[in-house]
This record gives structure tokens, C-alpha cells and sequence, in this order.
């Protein structure tokens, strides 16, 4: 049936707010980048422009979803700027907790070539052709296998990313107590107290 009038101005004045929405995350985004001493998750003006053009190109007779959609993903994007860029830095950092010189200068070795081998991880990931749930689950099950190496060391560093790992397996492994502690700041860190709450709720209701 063909779209009245009304409908159309309706879809036009949709569509410019969706453009003008894009064009201020992709201005946020231009300077976010343009600040980021990152050299392997910076990107260029031109491969913003296109991410962002990409997105906002709805099909012909697009619909609600393909719109909420679209608008879902550069709200994505703008929640990038709100990330903590220096998660895994801390994490380096807490394998060494009682930092001397050479510890320290350690530290900054593995800082200058973390990234490098994220950027490694994603490229094979994505040779895989698997989809994004399927990759988690890869890297997940990498997780766990270091994670059961990891309760065989003398001692264990006091990092989010170790009680991250460590949650991924069973119980019968002997964890540190400090797990549990990382990984409760982190629930409210990353997702809020009242997302906490929630999921203290859930736990609750196990025994119930």
C-alpha cells in the first residue's frame, strides 16, 4: 500500500534525526580518535565516515526495526567513550604487586605489546568466520583452560582479569578468597547498583 503523504514527512523527519544524530557521534567519534595513542583500535576519519554512512544506510522501505536498529548501533559507538581505556593496563599492572624497577620496566614491555596481540586474537577470530556469540565462546573456553593453569601457581595476582577467568570454572578448583570480592566491585562497576542488585537478587533465589 502506498505510503500517504503524512507518512512520508513522518519518515523524513525520522530519517533527519537519525542523520543528525549520526553526523554528532561521528564528530565525538573523529576527536575521540583522533586523541587515541592506541595505533591498533585508532581509526582513521575516512573509516569513521564509512562505519557511520554504513549504519545509517536503511534498506529501501526500511522499518521501525531497521531504524531502531541502526539507531541501537551508534548509541553503541558513542558508549565506547565512556569505557575505562586502562582495564588491561590495571591488569598488568596487578600481576606485579609489589613493583620494583624491573617489574615495573616488565610492565610497560607487556603494556607496549598487549594490544598488538588483541588486534592478533580479533584478526584470526574473524578469519574463522564465526559469528560474535561463537567467538566469545572461543575465547571463553581459552579463558577457562588458562584459568586451570593459573590455580596451579604459587601465588596468583589480585586482578579483575584472573577472577574473571577463575568464575568461568568449577567450584572444586581451590580459588583465591579475593575472587570473589573483584569480581562483586566489578558487578557494580560495570553495571550499576541497581543492575547489582538484581543480580544478587538471582543469586539469592538459587537456594529458594
Amino acid at each position: 500500500m502506498p505510503l500517504t503523504n503524512n507518512e512520508k514527512q513522518i519518515r523524513y523527519k525520522k530519517m533527519e534525526k537519525l542523520k543528525n544524530y549520526a553526523k554528532d557521534v561521528m564528530i565525538q567519534m573523529i576527536m575521540y580518535h583522533g586523541m587515541s595513542v592506541d595505533i591498533f583500535t585508532r581509526k582513521s576519519d575516512d573509516e569513521i565516515r564509512d562505519e557511520i554512512n554504513s549504519i545509517i544506510n536503511l534498506p529501501n522501505g526500511w522499518t521501525d526495526d531497521d531504524y531502531n536498529f541502526a539507531l541501537k548501533k551508534l548509541q553503541s559507538l558513542q558508549n565506547e567513550f565512556y569505557d575505562n581505556p586502562h582495564l588491561m593496563n590495571n591488569d598488568i599492572y596487578g600481576g606485579h604487586p609489589n613493583p620494583t624497577p624491573s617489574s615495573v620496566n616488565e610492565s610497560r614491555r607487556v603494556i607496549s605489546k598487549a594490544p598488538e596481540v588483541v588486534q592478533n586474537i580479533k584478526s584470526i577470530l574473524k578469519l574463522t568466520e564465526l559469528n560474535k556469540s561463537d567467538q566469545i565462546a572461543v575465547i571463553a573456553e581459552v579463558m577457562r583452560r588458562l584459568a586451570k593453569e593459573l590455580v596451579n601457581e604459587s601465588q596468583i595476582p589480585i586482578t579483575l582479569a584472573n577472577a574473571t577467568a577463575l568464575s568461568l570454572i568449577g567450584h572444586q578448583y581451590d580459588k583465591p578468597e579475593w575472587t570473589w570480592k573483584k569480581l562483586a566491585e566489578n558487578l557494580v562497576t560495570q553495571n550499576g547498583k541497581d543492575k547489582a542488585k538484581l543480580i544478587i537478587k538471582e543469586i539469592k533465589g538459587v537456594d529458594e
